[in-house]
């Protein structure tokens, strides 16, 4: 299911990859069993960081780890900044669709960068890579988004579904009429195949809260 190139494997040897599966074709939401969950893991969140400094918590697993990817390439890591908007401005998760409000919730808790894809828009093989400049794809809201080199990206045989600096795309963004959806972690040297796995563990437990019919197809780690 899942290629990874041999620049990959030469460039960053350790990184590691997570992916799950969830088909909700025949589920029936209960978003208020999810709300109580996830107001219940914002405040466990809250309560875990009461005294926040960035400049301690950067130094920190797994932020520690993203960092320093995000570093080579003068960027900041966005689950940051959006951790800092919950502690520093008590501001929540959007109030999106269940499925990606599960994923955003897990990326607070877990700090693992996650995109999340409509697999019904999705043509494998899925593939990982290392961008060389060239490449370019249409982000969410339609924004052309050129990749910087030596950015890992995942692409299928249209396109590309998302790179670590870049974010998702927007031909397969989960939408309300998504039934199959694609979580895919990205674990830059330093994170370990067990945390993927909880992590996604995590996502499967929010989205089972909101749909109990919805059914996981695959949870893998690569």
């Amino acid at each position: 299911m899942l290629e990874i190139s041999s620049n990959t494997k030469e460039i960053y040897p350790n990184i590691k990859f997570g992916v799950m599966i969830v088909n909700m074709t025949y589920s029936t939401p209960n978003e208020e069993n999810f709300l109580l969950l996830k107001n219940s893991e914002i405040e466990n969140i809250i309560a875990q960081n009461p005294e926040y400094n960035r400049k301690e918590k950067i130094k920190t697993e797994p932020l520690s780890n993203y960092i320093k990817y995000y570093k080579k390439f003068k960027k900041t890591y966005p689950v940051l900044l959006q951790l800092e908007s919950l502690l520093l401005k008590s501001k929540g998760i959007p109030n999106v669709n269940l499925p990606i409000q599960a994923m955003f919730l897990a990326e607070l808790k877990n700090l693992l960068l996650t995109a999340g894809h409509d697999l019904d828009k999705i043509e494998l093989p899925l593939k990982i890579d290392l961008a060389n400049e060239n490449e370019h794809f249409y982000g969410i809201g339609e924004r052309k988004q050129t990749l910087t080199k030596d950015d890992l990206f995942l692409s299928d045989n249209l396109g590309i579904l998302s790179s670590i600096l870049n974010g998702p795309d927007n031909r397969t963004q989960i939408t309300k009429k998504t039934k199959n959806i694609l979580y895919f972690v990205y674990g830059p040297d330093g994170i370990y195949k067990k945390q993927i796995y909880n992590h996604l563990s995590d996502i499967k437990d929010y989205i089972l809260s909101g749909f109990p019919d919805s059914k996981i197809d695959l949870i893998d780690v690569f």
